[in-house]
């Protein structure tokens, strides 16, 4: 009876229960088109950040992370490398040697980062392949070959087929220096490496650095990336002693930090948008109490108690929030696909994306739909509804039957 009587007070006022319900529809609409984009903004940056540069787990020498040193060094890397790549819990491995040097063209010469990586594993890990967006990237067995971050070529004026010249300090105090073919122009997303990176075979820059068959970092990525403690333990059963694992986690907080805040962000913003349309639902629900006194005063008096009431009242405004949600989800839904076909430029007419804490986004972002995101939206949208119609559905409950018969 209850809620045959809710359903039917809901219409009592057509205009205003349908004003209300499409307010709160498109609210919940923005909320999931501006989950949906962040998400997709969310998932580029843990491709970037994690996926592309800092693996599931790391494997290091422990004072590399933060000395960056030559030496500090992972040894027998070949034998570490087949060790990894044969425990069941991994799926890809990636060894990788770093250094600086200058890097010139015919006139124009610079600072750079030198990253020395076997072509098969690096692609297997990173899909390095797929950034390359000149020529091509570097092939097994090829020696004397090297790809450049976009930025750098454009700084030292060199393209693909160009000679570069490359000076560094060898491990041993020596002066290295030789001539690399460049067979091709990558853009990561990492402004810092596309700026001032390169890549070239891992044989040739262990010979360049008098560092025969060692590594500054094995990058692995496991067939589970939700159960990376089974995968740190599974490696550390194999490295050489005195060499740390870490997940990605422990590798860089500053990462883990950077997608909690957007996590964070999304929820500042379900708040607000469901804070302001909670007004909407408390205006429409003191509304029809108010205008219901009388009619409320008798239902007291033949006997119905305070507690039913207020379900009476509460299963007013949950109507009210179920057809806005269905209205609102269809609305979003719509977004949502959009979102994921097409995306949206952010580019701000700039062909190369806009940079955000160090990551280069696309210049089109496209969205994504996360289980978290629909849940907050739904449970938000609940909380409010409800939460918003017990003010007005205590004052009913508090009515006095004689003097609210009495009501006009």
């Amino acid at each position: 009876m209850l809620l045959r009587l809710a359903w039917r007070n809901l219409w009592r006022h057509k205009r205003r229960s349908l004003i209300t319900a499409f307010a709160m529809a498109i609210a919940v609409a923005l909320c999931m088109a501006t989950t949906a984009f962040t998400d997709g903004m969310g998932r580029k940056m843990f491709n970037v950040m994690v996926e592309q540069q800092l693996g599931h787990i790391q494997v290091h020498h422990p004072d590399y992370p933060t000395g960056r040193k030559l030496y500090d060094t992972v040894p027998e890397a070949a034998k570490t490398m087949d060790a990894l790549e044969g425990l069941p819990e991994v799926a890809h491995a990636s060894a990788q040697l770093m250094g600086f040097a200058l890097i010139g063209g015919a006139e124009e010469t610079t600072g750079g980062q030198l990253v020395g990586v076997e072509p098969a594993r690096e692609i297997a890990v990173t899909r390095a392949d797929e950034r390359i967006v000149d020529g091509r990237f570097l092939e097994d067995g090829k020696p004397g070959e090297i790809v450049l971050g976009a930025g750098l070529a454009d700084e030292i004026d060199v393209g693909v087929g160009d000679t570069v010249v490359v000076v560094t300090q060898g491990s041993d105090g020596s002066i290295g220096n030789a001539l690399y073919e460049v067979v091709g122009l990558f853009r990561t997303g990492n402004a810092a490496l596309d700026k001032s990176g390169s890549m070239m075979a891992l044989a040739d820059l262990q010979d360049l650095l008098v560092l025969p068959d060692q590594v500054h970092k094995i990058t692995v990525l496991g067939h589970d990336p939700d159960d990376l403690l089974a995968l740190k333990n599974a490696a550390i059963a194999v490295v050489p002693d005195g060499t740390q694992v870490q997940t990605w986690e422990e590798a860089s907080p500053q990462a883990v930090q950077m997608m909690a805040m957007m996590k964070f962000s999304t929820l500042i913003m379900l708040f607000l948008v469901f804070a302001v349309s909670s007004f909407g639902i408390l205006n429409t629900m003191a509304m029809s109490v108010f205008e219901r006194t009388r009619e409320l005063g008798v239902l007291k008096a033949i006997g119905l108690r305070p507690g039913k009431l207020v379900q009476l009242v509460v299963a007013e405004s949950v109507f009210l929030a179920a057809l806005a949600g269905s209205i609102g989800f269809g609305i979003g839904g719509l977004l949502d696909v959009y979102l994921m076909v097409y995306g949206l430029d952010i580019s701000g007419g700039n062909p190369e994306g806009m940079s955000f804490q160090g990551i280069t986004l696309d210049p089109v972002m496209y969205g994504a739909i996360e289980p978290f995101s629909i849940f907050s939206i739904l449970a938000a949208l609940i909380l409010v509804s409800t939460g918003a119609s017990f003010v007005p559905a205590w004052r009913a409950s508090r009515l006095d039957p004689v003097e609210a018969i009495r009501t006009e």
